[in-house]
């Protein structure tokens, strides 16, 4: 197994809250709907999707694209096994690059505070 990339990103929660209360297209544009998931009372869990968003812009990192390439963040998926673990699923043109790059798994860690969230993802063959 050899490391291909790592990638990281710090995120403001405030700044996803921001974008998803102001944009209505931004939820869409950015998360899957498995993504989106809501706490006990209904409402977006906004350092969860900050954590996500980290997680993406790591993975584009990792890609070696950042938003070029045609790569979008909706096919990049980060959900959660049953252990709380994260993981990513890539779709579309993020796995067409996966793919020429050799990347057999991405390794992924979030973690947030009120205030902060962090990505890192480290892609391995």
């Amino acid at each position: 197994m050899e490391i291909v990339g790592i990638g990281i990103d710090l995120v403001e929660v405030e700044r996803i809250e921001r974008a998803v209360t102001k944009r209505a297209v931004f939820l869409k544009k950015i998360f899957n709907e498995k993504e989106i998931t809501l706490s006990d009372r209904g409402v977006l869990r906004y350092e969860e999707l900050a954590g996500r968003f980290a997680v993406k812009e790591s993975v584009l990192k990792v890609l070696k694209t950042g938003w070029r390439q045609g790569v979008t963040f909706n096919e990049i998926i980060v959900l959660n096994h049953p252990t709380g673990a994260p993981f990513v699923e890539l779709t579309g043109r993020a796995l067409e690059v996966a793919q020429t790059l050799g990347i057999k798994q991405i390794h992924v860690s979030i973690s947030h505070t009120k205030e902060l969230a962090i990505g890192m993802a480290v892609a391995t063959t």
